[in-house]
């Protein structure tokens, strides 16, 4: 895992490796009053992580830092976030 600064970090992307989620990609967005918001591939739905589930997930091992994107394949990725984004349609927890 990469832990030389704090995480999540934008263009980051972050393997799920147990629970509902599991086998997805998060691919971090930005954050939204205590919440993380995230592009999940290969689903391409958004998702919203509470910031303590999220620093507890990375603590366990059930969330892995994978890699940094490369400039323009993140902003494909932001582009899709944006579109999909409605926040009547985000659970907030």
């Amino acid at each position: 895992m990469i832990f030389s600064r704090k995480h999540p970090k934008q263009a980051f992307v972050y393997a799920i490796t147990k629970g509902t989620y599991i086998g997805e990609l998060f691919v971090y967005m930005e954050k939204i009053k205590n919440d993380y918001m995230f592009l999940s591939l290969p689903e391409m739905k958004v998702r919203n992580v509470p910031q303590d589930k999220f620093d507890l997930g990375l603590k366990i091992g059930i969330i892995d830092t994978v890699e940094r994107l490369p400039r323009r394949i993140y902003s494909v990725c932001r582009k899709q976030y944006l579109k999909n984004y409605n926040p009547g349609l985000i659970k907030t927890h």
